[in-house]
């Protein structure tokens, strides 16, 4: 998140780029493209779900998730697994998840497969926040390795979705980087000694070399995780469909085109009239999974939450290197900006590197990107940068030669940010969706998104958190939210003061004024 409050407030960068990128922020992201960069995880789409659709659509829900993504599906799990939402009838399904383009093919199918924190952002949040809300936010993000990987096992998903526990390796090349992360881990380690039990500073050049990074300055290392975020997804809708048939509907290729609030004089429990390209459903609640494109259909969050598009790629490894996919997953600090690194374990798709970042290498030094909510194009810059980043990284006497072109496949995908570095989980005040007249009508609308590109250590536990707050909701059971939510930070929640607070400067001169 700091790499883009540095952009934006840069007085260095002229004040019309800096003022483009604000625009595009505050702008309508608009709908999923309809080309988009092909993915190499969705190389293999997922034979039921791709492009589920019903010959009609339903025309009553008690709830419909907007996304099919990681966030949208911890929900209809969180809903659906509770067993206490009415519905399971064939023309008023308990949850219908309605998704733009094929299932999830969005952001989640992606990403960059990391279940990954690094714990390095615990100095800022301590002053920022102060050390208990700190080590909140770290505990919520480390939480989010076992869970994935236990419901990985629940289902049977492990071995196709190569889900697996590895070391990361965080490594920094500049001395002044690798200073301030050894301080801040030291730190993170005197106030959660049990968390961070394996986590582990490594320095010198036998150990660096042993590691094939001989231009490394230290690495701080620990637990993450490593999965194919696109079979896990669809493993984990396909198991729920097939234990909830007649509770569980998925529209492919459905977008949404709008909403209205039929709440005032209508007696009608389902409160919601939601649009889509293929007619109209009625539901009690309407859940926001749509990251990036949030502000869309949410008019208030514009500036509150704004796309960025991020670059990924699939490489083969150099003949030389030793394989690491069920050992290391990596991440790359350079003096300006940073990559992030896995590689498959093998079987059905080989030793591929799954290589993405080059973000600063971008244009106007990742400007450009901001407020970009299309994943039709690359950037040049970042193609250029990624392409040849791990034979430098690694050391080419270490890396050796590829026969045949290196990269197999480069995408794009968005990634939904916030201004405040929090994601948005909650109830929707009708002053940000610019509907209704009232609120505490039977029904409301909700949000799950923003996740500042960690949305493997995010999204799943704040998916969790919306729908168990929506089940509070309807057993009227208000007086046990907090005990049943202490897990969630609290700024992770939508408040009023929320939304008057935590949006971005509208104009560039006033960011540089206040410097």
């Amino acid at each position: 998140m700091a790499f883009v409050q540095h952009l934006l407030f840069n007085p260095a960068i002229p004040a019309v780029e800096r003022q483009k990128a604000l625009d595009r922020a505050f702008s309508d992201p608009g709908l999923p493209t309809t080309n988009p960069t092909s993915s190499f995880w969705l190389r293999a789409p997922h034979p039921d779900l791709a492009r589920s659709q019903s010959s009609e659509l339903p025309k009553k829900a008690e709830v419909v998730i907007i996304g099919s993504g990681v966030t949208g599906t911890s929900i209809a799990r969180t809903l659906l697994t509770s067993r206490k939402l009415p519905g399971g009838t064939p023309t008023r399904p308990a949850v219908v998840i309605l998704e733009a383009r094929d299932v999830c093919s969005g952001a989640t199918g992606r990403n960059g497969g990391h279940i990954l924190e690094t714990g390095e952002e615990f100095a800022e949040l301590e002053a920022a926040h102060g050390v208990d809300a700190a080590k909140k936010i770290i505990k919520f993000r480390l939480a989010h390795l076992n869970e994935m990987l236990a419901i990985a096992e629940e289902y049977g998903l492990a071995e196709h979705s190569q889900a697996r526990k590895v070391q990361f390796l965080s490594v920094h090349f500049h001395e002044e980087g690798w200073r301030d992360a050894k301080r801040c881990i030291e730190r993170l380690k005197e106030c959660l000694p049990e968390e961070t039990r394996e986590w582990e500073l490594l320095e010198g050049a036998d150990i660096l070399s042993k590691l094939c990074l001989p231009h490394g300055r230290g690495v701080v290392a620990g637990p993450a995780g490593a999965i194919w975020p696109y079979r896990f997804v669809t493993g984990v809708l396909a198991h729920l469909k097939e234990e909830f048939p007649q509770d569980l509907v998925i529209e492919a290729n459905t977008p949404v085109t709008g909403i209205e609030d039929n709440s005032v004089g209508n007696n009608n429990s389902l409160r919601y009239l939601v649009q889509t390209s293929r007619g109209a459903i009625r539901a009690r609640h309407v859940i926001h999974c749509t990251n990036a494109h949030a502000s869309h259909l949410i008019p208030g969050l514009r500036g509150r939450i704004y796309p960025i598009r991020g670059q990924m790629s699939a490489q083969h490894p150099g003949d030389k290197f030793p394989f690491h996919g069920t050992e290391h997953s990596w991440i790359f600090n350079y003096e300006r900006g940073f990559d992030y690194l896995t590689q498959l374990p093998g079987s059905d798709t080989g030793k591929m590197m799954m290589l993405g970042g080059g973000y600063a290498q971008g244009e106007q030094g990742g400007l450009a990107d901001i407020g970009i909510s299309t994943d039709s194009n690359l950037s040049f810059y970042a193609d250029i940068h990624l392409s040849g980043a791990l034979s430098a990284v690694f050391g080419r006497n270490n890396w050796g030669t590829v026969s045949g072109p290196n990269v197999e496949s480069m995408w794009t995908g968005n990634m939904g940010f916030s201004a405040d570095g929090f994601p948005w989980v909650g109830r929707l005040p009708t002053s940000l969706t610019c509907r209704g007249q009232r609120e505490g009508s039977s029904g409301s609308e909700w949000i799950s998104a923003a996740f500042s590109g960690e949305g493997m250590v995010q999204a799943w536990l704040c998916g969790k958190a919306v729908g168990t707050m929506l089940l509070l909701e309807e057993s009227n059971s208000a007086e046990s939210q907090d005990a049943d939510l202490d897990w969630l930070p609290s700024q992770m929640l939508v408040t009023h003061e929320r939304v008057k607070e935590a949006v971005l400067p509208r104009h560039a001169e006033v960011i540089t004024s206040h410097l």
